[in-house]
């Protein structure tokens, strides 16, 4: 058993002992997790704590993180900017230190925590310090430095103040090509409650949001459902029927309101519900892009189409394309945008963030307008609220007059700017205030006026928060710079606007440090935006240059050739909308979104996307057509055909105009026929054309769709063969000249062979009879007249006897009828001289 427990490893220990995980390459070997408190002041202790990396592949031993720092502290904003591992300038006063005892090996880490009293620090008055914290080991070399600051209130009395606006964005680059077409799946992923604009949803209401779908219908909630039915309002009252209700005073009453006495109050008209504000929280102003909130809007909605490539080659059915349904995580994040949003101000970027400066230049003022009316229309659609009108946001904070001039016709007063737009003057040495006139300084109190955002603000709201130790070290440069701009002999009043970037995406800890350190440090003062004021024109300062348009941006502007494909695309749009029967244009917020900055870097994806725009208008166009028929063929001069069109958009009832001609009109003409009609969504109509054909033979008629314009909506021309034979009419109007004809040449012979019989009998009664013969005949003509009855001139004719035969008798031929012997004689007509036949009596 021995030597068997010798021979036979146990598992422990053939398992070998497993090696740390490699770190990162962009691992910092030094992290500073926690910097407390905010604001020092002289009774507080400094704490900082974090821990320490070893990223070398070598162990390291004696490792001791410390402190240095500087008594003095930074002169102005700056001096702060350069303070760095680039700068010259490194603090050498200590502070206290932690060793670690402890063998790191690779890979593996370390905390630490530094701590000392503000009074051992020994720093002077109100100001922002230089803080290093570094880690070294045994031999002294730095193994890991972090650069932050310091802020420090002293005794805490007589702290400066400056208020501040914040901003805060919900904004994402166009998702869409066409309203039906993703640009993949990234927006899903945004709208979770971990997704980009998830965390600033959840951060900028400052209050607990759910991001369960619960038990709710949120379809039916939201209105998504197209088919359900919108509540009627119900009927105003009329005159009438109010008079009705209303009891008539009595005579008393009458009098005591003419005297004045027992007079009642008029009861007060009922004050509408006020709309909910925030009452706890940093307020904020929610800063949409509506084209975003359309895209959440239609992901949330229902089945859609999502391109999983839109940058790989197409093949001939196009990139490849899958079907998404309604997302949840969308529906879910409006339900929660609608409940927060309300309860703070709302501004809007015009649709999609057009490239206005660059639309206006290139004469495309149609589609700059559209975007604010049609980015109004989206807020109210996703939000169930309206935008403020009197802001105006341009794409990076920029305009030029143009672009002013545009937003202000749409009821702007107030420009949300960037320090690019508006500049400090270049001898000022502090930072003014937000608010300043668009004209550069006047004597005027009216707006409209500039809010111009801090671009160092802007810059520390930008900064990394999602490695370890970024929160930390982005919180602690935002309460420094906040403290030095509230630090600034500056005189007077000032307010400072705090914008992200549109597509800022912080940690959650970050977003939610921001606000929170908004209302807890000491210096700052949280204000509203929409109460910030222009102040009185004897209290301006001319602190900001006027407004600019950087050469910068010009060049950054979509260029021209880009815009003329966009208005290749709107061409056909123009044609796709002359034909719907209602004043719709569904195809105008994807070229909107086509005419976005974001595209302004984002060439290959711009050209994708409007590639794929255009084949939708193109599909539209095609789905109004002729369905093509068999060959027609007319057996007489005339005839009738049926040209069915089809109108297969689901959505659109169309008004178009058949043009049909003949391709030779000479030989093959066209009627009169119903030339414009109306088609209902996924309908057809029969239009039915007369044709006249002049000559035999086949002619091809043309048959295609066009607009009230005589525009052709699409290439489709339709070819109808129609063979023209005219056999049924030709072939009666022949047979019967034929026998008119034939008669002709037969009547007169016919006549004279009768008459030429009737000489020959006339002649024989004559040669065979006398006087004798003609009493008996005359006797036998009175018999007859009789009609057979007994007269006195003799007896009654015996029964049995035949009638005289008259003309047309068999063996008789009668007038016109041609003999049978041909002009022999007769075998009935008896010779001269012989007895009479019986038949003969009655000759």
């Amino acid at each position: 058993m021995a030597l068997a427990t010798a021979l036979l490893p146990f598992p422990a220990m053939s398992a070998q002992a497993s090696a740390p995980a490699e770190p990162a390459d962009d691992t910092e070997p030094l992290v500073v997790e926690r910097i407390t408190p905010d604001a020092l002041d002289e009774d507080a202790t400094l704490r900082v704590s974090g821990e320490v990396v070893n990223t070398t592949s070598d162990s390291l031993h004696d490792v001791t993180v410390r402190m240095r720092y500087s008594s003095h502290p930074f002169a102005d904003r700056e001096a702060m900017d350069a303070f760095g591992p680039d700068g010259d300038w490194r603090p050498d006063a200590p502070g206290p230190d932690d060793e670690i005892t402890a063998e790191l090996p690779p890979g593996t880490s370390q905390t630490y925590t530094l701590s000392v009293p503000a009074e051992d620090l020994n720093l002077g008055s109100y100001g922002v310090y230089p803080l290093v914290i570094e880690a070294v080991d045994g031999d002294g070399t730095v193994i890991g430095t972090q650069y932050t600051f310091l802020p420090y209130v002293g005794d805490g009395e007589d702290v400066p103040s400056v208020d501040i606006a914040w901003v805060w964005p919900l904004m994402a680059p166009p998702q869409r090509a066409d309203d039906d077409t993703f640009l993949g799946d990234g927006l899903a992923a945004t709208v979770t409650e971990n997704g980009r604009l998830g965390r600033l949803l959840a951060a900028g209401a400052q209050a607990p949001l759910s991001f369960e779908p619960g038990d709710e219908d949120l379809v039916e909630l939201l209105g998504l459902d197209p088919d359900t039915p919108t509540p009627e309002t119900p009927p105003e009252a009329t005159a009438e029927e109010t008079a009705e209700t209303v009891p008539e005073a009595s005579a008393s009453e009458e009098d005591e309101a003419g005297t004045g006495e027992n007079e009642e109050e008029p009861e007060e008209a009922e004050a509408e519900e006020p709309a909910p504000t925030r009452t706890e929280g940093v307020p904020v102003t929610w800063a949409v892009d509506p084209g975003t909130l359309d895209d959440i809007l239609r992901l949330a909605a229902e089945e859609h189409e999502v391109v999983t490539d839109p940058l790989a080659v197409p093949a001939e059915s196009g990139p490849a394309r899958e079907t998404a349904q309604a997302n949840v995580a969308a529906q879910v994040w409006l339900r929660e945008a609608r409940a927060a949003l309300a309860l703070d101000t709302v501004v809007a970027t015009p649709y999609a963030s057009p490239d206005l400066a660059a639309l206006l230049r290139n004469e495309m003022d149609g589609d700059a307008e559209a975007s604010v009316g049609i980015g109004r229309e989206a807020v109210e659609t996703a939000l169930g609220l309206s935008a403020d009108e009197r802001f105006a946001l341009p794409a990076g904070g920029l305009m030029d007059g143009a672009v002013r001039e545009l937003l202000a016709g749409q009821g702007a007063t107030r420009f949300l700017l960037s320090e690019d737009a508006m500049p400090p003057q270049s001898w000022l040495q502090t930072t003014p205030t937000a608010q300043a006139p668009l004209s550069g300084g006047g004597d005027s109190d009216e707006e409209p006026f500039a809010l111009v955002a801090d671009e160092g603000i802007t810059d520390v709201l930008s900064m990394p928060t999602d490695t370890p130790g970024g929160t930390a070290l982005a919180l602690q440069r935002f309460a420094a710079e906040t403290a030095m701009i509230a630090g600034e002999n500056a005189g007077g009043d000032r307010v400072v606007v705090a914008s992200p970037e549109p597509g800022w995406d912080p940690s959650r800890e970050f977003a939610d440090g921001v606000l929170a350190a908004s209302d807890d440090l000491p210096w700052l003062s949280p204000e509203r935006l929409e109460d910030v004021e222009l102040p009185a024109s004897g209290e301006r300062e001319d602190t900001r240059a006027p407004l600019d348009y950087p050469d910068s941006a010009a060049e950054a502007e979509l260029g021209s050739t880009y815009l003329g494909l966009v208005e290749d695309v709107s061409r056909d749009v123009r044609m796709f909308n002359s034909v719907l029967v209602e004043d719709s244009d569904p195809f105008r917020p994807a070229l909107i979104r086509l005419e976005s900055v974001y595209w302004r870097e984002e060439e290959a994806l711009a050209g994708a996307t409007r590639g794929l725009v255009m084949d939708e208008v193109d599909d539209g166009l095609s789905a109004v057509r002729i369905i093509p028929g068999e060959d027609v063929t007319l057996a007489s001069r005339t005839g009738i055909t049926g040209i069915l069109v089809a109108n297969d958009l689901e959505d659109e009832a169309v008004y178009v105009h058949l043009s049909v001609y003949s391709e030779n009109a000479e030989r093959l003409s066209i009627g009169e026929y119903n030339t414009h009609f109306e088609i209902d969504p996924g309908a057809k109509t029969t239009v039915y054309v007369p044709l006249s054909a002049r000559i035999n033979g086949r002619t091809v008629v043309h048959a295609s769709l066009h607009n009230s314009a005589g525009e052709p909506i699409n290439s489709q021309d339709v070819q109808l063969p129609v063979n023209a034979t005219g056999l049924g009419t030709q072939a009666l109007l022949i047979s019967g000249v034929g026998a008119l004809i034939l008669v002709a040449a037969l009547a007169p012979r016919a006549l004279r062979k009768w008459v030429a019989r009737r000489s020959r009998a006339a002649a024989e009664e004559e040669d065979a009879g006398g006087p004798a013969d003609a009493e008996d005949t005359e006797d036998t003509g009175r018999s007859e007249g009789t009609g057979g009855s007994e007269g006195p001139e003799g007896p009654e004719a015996p029964q049995g006897s035949e009638a005289p035969a008259g003309p047309g008798d068999a063996g008789t031929d009668g007038p016109g009828a041609p003999s049978q012997n041909d002009g022999e004689p007769d075998d009935t007509t008896t010779a001269a001289g012989d007895a009479p036949s019986p038949r003969g009596e009655g000759a």
